[in-house]
């Protein structure tokens, strides 16, 4: 089942920051969402998560509307989110956080297990606090911390930000390891896009709250093609 996004509005209070973007995330693929800074990149993907409310338009998933529910809810509907910040609790240890993270589901230790599995450097760092980790190694637990719930849609809002390139390899390489498991992913690209676009299947170019074009994602691998794009919805 894809998840359907039409005619999407919200913003922050009464100050409207989305005015009608349509999104579309099919299981199986990567889809990329670009735009400028300000563009409502990040209030889009917090407001399909359920943290900020739907102003108008609709959210499906599963043949069920979204709008209105928590993001608890949303979260056991199937749809996980990494925030760009503010994604750990830094004070608690890696497994503390996996398993605070897992308490709303069932079978919390096979989840919390699983995932050390697939990642081997947070098995490694298992009982140090986050706030040690190395800012890759946080992004991992970031990563790690959606997917103990088990999600088919995953949700990334710039997760590569500020990363060392060994870092930014592993979570594209990881990424697309999930969507060729089955998993649906909607990532935010503002930095090291040609690598996330090479695995997209699709890109949303958003600006000023408002669709500005739907390209096939590696299209924009063209020479000068992306900055083309980029500088058009700036203009």
């Amino acid at each position: 089942m894809q998840l359907e996004i039409t005619g999407l509005r919200s913003g922050y209070g009464k100050v409207q920051i989305l005015h009608g973007v349509d999104l579309t995330v099919p299981p199986r693929e990567i889809t990329a969402v670009l735009g400028p800074n300000g563009a409502g990149k990040s209030t889009l993907m917090k407001t399909i998560a359920g943290h900020l409310p739907v102003m108008a338009g609709e959210i499906r998933y599963r043949g069920n509307s979204l709008v209105g529910h928590t993001a608890l809810s949303i979260c056991k509907e199937g749809i996980g989110f990494v925030p760009q910040d503010h994604n750990v609790f830094p004070s608690l240890t890696v497994r503390d956080n996996l398993h605070a993270s897992s308490l709303a589901f069932e079978g919390a230790d096979e989840r919390v297990a699983e995932v050390l599995r697939r990642f081997p450097i947070l098995a490694e760092r298992a009982n140090q606090a986050a706030s040690t980790l190395s800012g890759g190694e946080r992004q991992t637990l970031a990563i790690a911390l959606a997917l103990v719930a088990g999600p088919d849609i995953l949700i990334l809002d710039e997760p590569t930000a500020g990363l060392a390139p060994i870092f930014v390899d592993r979570i594209v390489s990881w990424v697309r390891e999930l969507a060729e498991e089955g998993m649906g992913v909607v990532w935010v690209v503002e930095q090291n896009p040609e690598k996330i676009l090479a695995i997209s299947e699709t890109a949303y170019v958003i600006d000023a709250g408002r669709n500005s074009e739907i390209l096939e994602a590696r299209s924009l691998l063209a020479p000068g093609r992306l900055e083309e794009v980029l500088l058009q919805v700036q203009e």
